[in-house]
């Protein structure tokens, strides 16, 4: 079921015994991609004595015979050009080499996706709108156009929609939406392994726009408790009884976001016309740009029109992207934020809310990403070809 390549006898080893599965061990680099050819096994671990760069030459041949393998780094140091080194050849995941826990974790994932793909999982049934928003940057503006999206979709759109917030260490969708101290994502760890939707129902915080919020721990250190498999599973019941999940992502990569970017339909990428932000989400396009996300990507600019030197055509032409819609910038929302409102909901025809309104209906639509009347789109200067708005991804990691 899955090939250890290792060096070291004792690692090799610790390795197959947390996997608690047949995993055959190879010391022989030029070996692995045979194997894999030959066996089918859909799981390929390489070992931290293994060199970089034959990790990287192994993890590119092995996805060559096996377009659908998945492979895991151990390293000794996981670190960001660790992680873009192996994400470019093709990998899965890094994991620390003293992180068993974490490989398991990992292990799981491609196991469960491999099964899937051999039963055939994923055609007919019925499936809610899977959108996670995304900023590379904190003060972007996210959870506020996260929790406004939501808002929107359920009151004036009438669709049945969750808002889960994945930022767990320090998570404010609760605090913006003006709800309550009470139920939040902690309450279902003890119920992981027999989580289904009557349990899901009974974490929920209800907001008065209808749409139901997921809270993130109440104290940051409850974050450790909320495993990659947990947030997966409530994500896929969620999907079930939901025609839209809304999930506000923390901004930076962690094992839950991978996790649910395996589940989503779409990808909001937030930016703000500052130099950092631009230049974070250059790196974050250039990443995306070279994994693989099976959803669709759009480009959102919060707090369009600043005059700051930075126009949403200046970031259209730095990042070479499209921008599918551009939230105006007005400081109506940080003061009904502080007034424990929504201005999508305390003023229906504010021009942010009308930005909103559009980017909503858009992914309300069976095309999520196609532009209604409402959501602007600004091109890439004709001079660079532009990406198109509809980017086909793989996975994100920014960490």
């Amino acid at each position: 079921m899955a090939v250890v390549l290792e060096f070291d006898a004792s690692v090799a080893n610790a390795v197959r015994q947390a996997l608690g599965a047949n995993a055959a061990i190879l010391t022989d680099a030029s070996e692995v991609a045979a194997h894999v050819r030959d066996s089918g096994d859909p799981l390929v671990i390489i070992g931290p004595s293994v060199d970089a760069g034959v990790a990287a030459r192994v993890t590119e041949q092995a996805c060559r015979v096996h377009p659908s393998v998945g492979v895991i780094w151990l390293r000794r140091r996981v670190d960001t050009t660790t992680v873009l080194e192996a994400i470019r050849a093709g990998a899965s995941d890094v994991v620390g080499e003293s992180d068993l826990p974490s490989l398991v974790a990992a292990s799981q994932r491609v196991m469960a996706k491999a099964s899937s793909q051999a039963a055939g999982v994923g055609g007919s049934t019925s499936h809610g709108t899977v959108t996670a928003v995304f900023a590379s940057k904190g003060g972007c503006g996210k959870t506020s156009l996260a929790t406004n999206l939501a808002a929107l979709l359920a009151n004036e759109l009438n669709q049945k929609v969750c808002l889960l917030d994945l930022d767990l260490e320090s998570g404010d969708v609760q605090l913006l939406m003006n709800l309550k101290q009470g139920r939040c994502i902690t309450d279902l760890v003890c119920l992981a392994g027999s989580l289904d939707s009557a349990s899901l129902h009974t974490a929920f915080l209800e907001h008065s726009s209808g749409a139901a919020v997921m809270a993130a721990p109440k104290r940051p250190e409850e974050a450790a408790e909320i495993s990659p498999e947990l947030v997966t599973r409530i994500v896929e019941i969620a999907c079930a009884d939901f025609d839209h999940v809304i999930i506000d992502c923390p901004p930076y990569a962690t094992e839950h976001v991978l996790s649910v970017l395996d589940l989503a339909d779409h990808l909001a990428l937030i930016c703000t016309p500052d130099a950092a932000s631009v230049k974070n989400t250059a790196l974050a396009l250039e990443m995306l740009d070279e994994l693989n996300f099976a959803g669709t990507i759009s480009l959102i600019i919060n707090k369009a029109g600043e005059r700051v030197g930075i126009t949403t055509a200046d970031i259209a032409h730095a990042l070479n992207f499209e921008v599918a819609a551009e939230i105006p910038a007005s400081l109506d929302m940080p003061t009904a934020t502080n007034s424990g409102k929504l201005l999508s909901l305390a003023d229906p025809r504010h021009p942010i809310s009308a930005a909103l309104r559009g980017w909503a209906q858009g992914i309300n639509s069976p095309a999520p990403a196609l532009a209604t009347s409402e959501l602007h789109v600004v091109s890439a200067p004709e001079r660079a070809p532009a990406k198109r708005s509809l980017l086909k991804l793989k996975r994100v990691s920014t960490a």
